[in-house]
């Protein structure tokens, strides 16, 4: 199965007696499927399937300005289909995240490259402001420790590691042979800029672009817009959420009105898979509808739960990969109702 634990979507993971090659998160998420599982409610009674759809789409139909909030861990088709109800009811979008770099890679502004080009060529690899090793964790196996086609000499001799942060993270201490740590401040990007353009900088920074000469295929795992990513190499966006490339790729394909939850004067907010309250105080928003397989701390004050399938554990469809590569899910279990069809339903009926 592709596991649909982060954006790696590593697509080796078996599921029979045992789970097999998966990480910790995704280990975790395949074995807890069954914990903490949603229920049909409406107003804080458990009630029926058919009729908790029905009491979201009232309750949409009474809303004066609604947020469509969430949709990182649903598939493509489902993102899809709430878009265009977000267009039919005139509401807002937002997925919870700043991304400035998903706009310039889908206008080409930025050169992306895949995890398989990563692993079979690339030499200076930087983590920028980015914990691979907790957040992501099989994404280093993947690339910096995998011999690829032109890298065959293993990590200590055929790639080098650069880490940037403001401190020295599980994957910073992971930089020793061949390898530097640079900790993060206000002055480092511009430093890189005049140093890559030939001009002076300290002596990390230095040693990192005397490394960039010896490769033509050099890469960034970063989630912000870095004004040096073109002269030092490639990208390779690394938000952890399963799908919020795929969120902004729809987005760009479909149209719709970001607004930003924290700004905005709403009175019902749809979360698809997510869980607003664990970040953000909201208690103030009168209504909550929620569409997600678990329990969680929005969903115990929601008008409305309608219990989902987990994407890519209980259901297919489509997601991008971090680097954009397309996913094509094969779940090892089935689910009665998944994102795709409840939004189908709220969208038919409203």
């Amino acid at each position: 199965m592709i596991c649909t634990g982060c954006s790696c979507l590593c697509d080796d993971v078996v599921v029979d007696e045992k789970v097999r090659h998966a990480c910790r998160i995704g280990a975790s998420l395949i074995l807890n499927r069954n914990v903490a599982r949603a229920e049909p409610m409406v107003d804080g009674r458990k009630t029926d399937l058919d009729s908790a759809i029905e009491s979201a789409i009232e309750l949409l139909k009474d809303s004066n300005k609604v947020l469509i909030y969430g949709l990182n861990y649903s598939t493509l088709e489902a993102q899809r289909i709430a878009m265009k109800l977000a267009k039919k009811i005139d509401a807002y979008l937002d997925n919870g995240l700043r991304y400035d770099l998903a706009e310039k890679l889908l206008d080409g502004e930025v050169r992306i490259a895949t995890l398989e080009d990563v692993r079979d060529y690339a030499y200076v690899m930087m983590f920028w402001m980015f914990d691979a090793h907790n957040e992501m964790p099989r994404l280093m196996s993947r690339t910096y420790y995998a011999r690829g086609k032109k890298r065959q000499r293993g990590y200590e001799e055929d790639r080098f590691l650069v880490v940037v942060d403001v401190r020295r993270s599980h994957t910073a201490m992971l930089a020793k042979k061949n390898a530097i740590f640079i900790e993060y401040d206000d002055e480092l990007i511009k430093e890189f800029e005049t140093a890559i353009r030939g001009g002076l900088a300290r002596r990390e920074v230095l040693k990192v672009v005397g490394e960039l000469k010896k490769s033509d295929f050099n890469v960034i795992f970063t989630r912000e817009f870095l004004p040096f990513a073109n002269e030092f190499g490639y990208i390779v966006p690394t938000i952890p959420q399963t799908n919020a490339m795929g969120f902004y790729k729809v987005l760009r394909e479909e149209g719709g009105k970001i607004g930003r939850l924290e700004e905005l004067d709403i009175d019902t907010i749809l979360v698809v898979g997510d869980d607003p309250l664990n970040d953000l105080p909201l208690n103030a928003i009168p209504n909550f509808i929620v569409i997600d397989p678990k329990v969680s701390f929005t969903s115990k004050i929601a008008r409305v739960v309608i219990p989902s399938a987990i994407s890519g554990l209980e259901c297919g469809g489509t997601m991008l990969r971090c680097d954009l590569v397309e996913m094509k899910l094969k779940p090892p279990f089935k689910s009665e109702i998944d994102d795709v069809e409840i939004l189908k339903r709220i969208l038919r009926g409203l």
